[in-house]
């Protein structure tokens, strides 16, 4: 199973997270037809706010200069991350599957059962 996050560019001011189940680290699950109950994944979050949305000007300047000095996408990025690891050793998963979290466009992967990232490319599912 792999849990995914989009924080593409700074231009969305907002992030999601997906449950999905894949064939592999890169290919989802497809359903065996559109009529069938099952399906290949969930929103765990949709569409929550990280940042108030600036337009062109000072403002905008003055913060993505301060978000980019200051690193804050991989604070970010890590924050979401820890937050997906705790609430999944809080929901005490018992799968005999590996679990990963990873965010769209990032070579790593954080394995949830271990709590080690991995790079995608080197994961067997």
């Amino acid at each position: 199973m792999i849990v995914s996050s989009s924080l593409d560019d700074l231009n969305d001011e907002q992030f999601e997270i997906y449950l999905s189940v894949n064939e592999d680290m890169f290919d989802a699950v497809e359903p065996v037809d559109e009529d069938s109950e099952y399906n290949d994944g969930v929103y765990l979050v949709d569409s929550a706010m990280l940042y108030k949305e600036f337009e062109t000007g000072e403002e905008f300047d003055k913060f993505f200069s301060f978000f980019d000095k200051n690193n804050l996408e991989e604070v970010t990025m890590k924050e979401i991350s820890d937050w997906v690891q705790k609430c999944f050793h809080q929901a005490e998963v018992t799968l005999p599957l590996p679990i990963y979290f990873s965010f769209t466009d990032e070579d790593d992967a954080l394995n949830l059962v271990t709590g080690k990232w991995e790079d995608q490319m080197d994961i067997d599912l």
